[in-house]
């Protein structure tokens, strides 16, 4: 737990804290501006925040940068640091005379906090595992109808898979997680695929015309088979793998030949036509613009006659090159086909009928093939589905037992503060996406707020939470008996840390103000300040 907290700009040169309730305390006229907030910033920054950074106080502006010392204990051992505004992503590792010995990352000083608070089994980061719970002025988590996000844009369905990851429950949904995961990056595989034309796309309507064409192509190859007189043997002669093969590789020339065959027209249109017609019509457009400049446009023209001719050199050595490929791939186009009517022969089955049973195999086979990608797609979401369904049954069990362990807490809390009577807050989860947390039918400010400071009461009592930070705000709106019987219920934690700013301490009447200074570790005032330079008001 966090001990102390040095800064040479400190007048009262260091911040002392225990376990339990620890109040930092402002005066009786509640004056603002005296560094309670500013305080509970700070406290977040050597727990490895950034909100102060931000110097929504003012402070850095006004003493320039500076650095925070401070010490942690663990198991009953001191761990020294330092903190600086202007390096604030380092932390410095220091002996208990705050002597810098070496430097870690503050990513690092995160994790080396999470383990020494014992969440190394939360999944969560550190900082987004506790930001909801350090509730400052100006610094977020004062939303009472939403007790555990971590910032204002935050989705509900990050903050609920955070309350499961304190709860410990995190493992009850991971192997169904990963599931659906994997599954999903395999249908979006097969999706990209698809898009990128690396594999066919196929979509249902395309997937049942190929199962008829198969089925068809199935009845016809059936037919031809009869036609052997029951010489299955020789059928399946048709097509040992050499055979079909060469056929396959003659399909392929032959699209590869005439691919280029249409790429020589298309060169040879080219270069008949590359010479411009301007030349022929000079006369028409010099009767048409008598003003125009017939020498420019003879200029034009034999700079377009220079540039032809070296387009058509090159156009006339491309068309070679495509005509001499053409050439090759219809020799051995020749060659293969001769090779086919050899092993015909030589197995004693006609020419046209091994085509013919060739074309609807080869036809068949590319439907089968496409529609084996659109059916690995639909059993991926059918597999997704049916996971999906699975953990929200898991999550449903989930919601009901954090519901009813956080629900019973807020209604004792609600019992001790406003008595039985008036309904506590409560949480109710929807689904992984979807929560609420009020009163029913009591929706005051001040009990919505006290339903948040029951809410972290709750979570420090059921789960690894080590400690809030509640600012004053909070407590302004609750009525004077909720709140003293509040400061009692604050009172009562011995092992975990509350870090709360508090003013006003006399309205509270003598027995709660005696309470508050039992537990106060700092008294700030309008003139005993955080720091010892004042800016308030200057410019």
């Amino acid at each position: 737990m966090l001990k102390e907290i040095r800064c040479p700009f400190f007048k009262h040169e260091k911040i002392s804290f225990h376990s339990g309730l620890n109040i930092i305390l402002g005066d009786d006229d509640a004056k603002n501006s005296i560094g309670k907030s500013t305080a509970l910033m700070v406290i977040d920054f050597v727990h490895g925040g950034d909100s102060f950074i931000k110097d929504e106080a003012g402070a850095i502006k006004a003493l320039g940068h500076h650095h925070y010392n401070f010490f942690f204990v663990f198991n009953g051992r001191p761990y020294y640091f330092s903190r600086s505004t202007d390096v604030s992503d380092v932390v410095f590792e220091c002996d208990e005379d705050y002597k810098r010995f070496s430097e870690i990352s503050v990513d690092v000083f995160r994790k080396t906090l999470k383990d020494f608070y014992g969440l190394v089994k939360i999944e969560s980061s550190f900082r987004s595992t506790m930001n909801p719970f350090a509730r400052i002025w100006k610094k977020g988590g004062l939303e009472p109808d939403q007790p555990f996000i971590s910032a204002l844009k935050e989705s509900s369905g990050t903050a609920i898979a955070r309350l499961i990851d304190l709860f410990d429950r995190s493992e009850d949904i991971a192997a169904e997680r990963r599931v659906i995961d994997e599954q999903k990056d395999r249908k979006k595989l097969i999706t990209d695929s698809m898009n990128a034309n690396i594999i066919p796309s196929i979509n249902k309507t395309k997937h049942g015309e190929n199962l008829k064409i198969i089925n068809e192509n199935v009845m016809q190859i059936e037919r031809l088979k009869a036609g052997f007189g029951g010489a299955l043997n020789a059928y399946e002669a048709l097509f040992t793998e050499d055979l079909r093969r060469l056929a396959q590789r003659k399909n392929e020339l032959i699209n590869l030949r005439d691919e280029l065959q249409s790429k020589a027209k298309r060169l040879q249109r080219e270069i008949s036509g590359i010479t411009p017609r301007i030349v022929t019509n000079i006369a028409l457009v010099s009767e048409f613009f008598p003003t125009v400049d017939v020498t420019r446009l003879e200029q034009v023209e034999t700079f377009h006659q220079k540039i032809g001719s070296i387009v058509k050199k090159e156009l006339k050595s491309e068309l070679d090159v495509v005509q001499l490929e053409e050439s090759t791939l219809t020799i051995e186009i020749v060659t293969l086909e001769s090779q086919i009517q050899t092993t015909l022969r030589s197995k004693g089955m006609p020419d046209d009928l091994f085509r013919r049973v060739f074309e609807l195999k080869e036809i068949t086979d590319n439907a089968t093939e496409e529609n084996k990608y659109f059916e690995q797609k639909e059993q991926l979401k059918e597999v997704i589905k049916i996971s999906g369904q699975r953990l929200d049954v898991i999550y449903e069990k989930i919601f009901l037992d954090i519901e009813a362990k956080i629900n019973l807490k807020l209604k004792a809390f609600n019992k001790v503060v406003y008595g039985p009577t008036r309904n506590s807050s409560e949480l109710r989860i929807k689904n992984a996406n979807s929560y609420n947390f009020s009163s029913p039918d009591d929706t005051g400010t001040g009990k919505s707020y006290a339903g948040l400071i029951g809410f972290d009461l709750a979570m420090l009592s059921l789960t690894s939470l080590p400690f809030v930070i509640h600012d004053s705000v909070i407590y302004k709106n609750i009525e004077v008996a909720a709140t003293k019987r509040i400061l009692k219920i604050l009172a009562a934690p011995k092992t975990k840390q509350i870090f709360l700013s508090f003013d006003e301490a006399k309205k509270f009447g003598s027995e709660a103000e005696q309470l508050i200074k039992k537990f106060t570790i700092l008294k700030l005032s309008y003139n005993d300040l955080l720091y010892s330079k004042d800016w308030r008001d200057k410019k």
